[in-house]
């Protein structure tokens, strides 16, 4: 027993090692691409004062969360809408919100539509 034991020793120890390198190579990546990105901001500096023209930062626009709703009020939209049908992105709903309440529901509530438009519809 005292080798089994000095053997899953020796590879928790092993295994903390090596969770260790992985820490400092993923923090030595993170302090080369901020180095790089230092460089570049650096170089469209130049770039803007040479050309007396300001640099365009390039953004992604973050898509705004939607709200998060009770069951309640979600059935009383859905009763609402045409063919108690809504879409959950363009009602500014929470996806993820409307997931848990109609997997809680399936009885209630059924999930549908394709790609980027889920859409969910009340059942009675």
């Amino acid at each position: 027993m005292s080798q089994n034991s000095a053997s899953l020793t020796r590879i928790a120890d092993l295994k903390a090692q090596i969770a260790q390198l992985e820490q400092e190579g993923i923090q030595e990546l993170r302090t080369k691409r901020k180095a790089i990105a230092d460089e570049i901001a650096a170089i469209d500096a130049q770039l803007a004062e040479l050309t007396g023209t300001p640099t365009e930062k390039k953004t992604r626009a973050k898509a705004s969360p939607g709200r998060s709703i009770p069951l309640s009020e979600l059935k009383e939209l859905l009763a609402a809408a045409p063919d108690k049908t809504l879409s959950i992105r363009q009602a500014g709903l929470e996806l993820r919100n409307i997931k848990i309440l109609a997997e809680a529901n399936p009885h209630l509530l059924k999930l549908g539509g394709k790609g980027p438009w889920p859409v969910v519809t009340l059942l009675k």
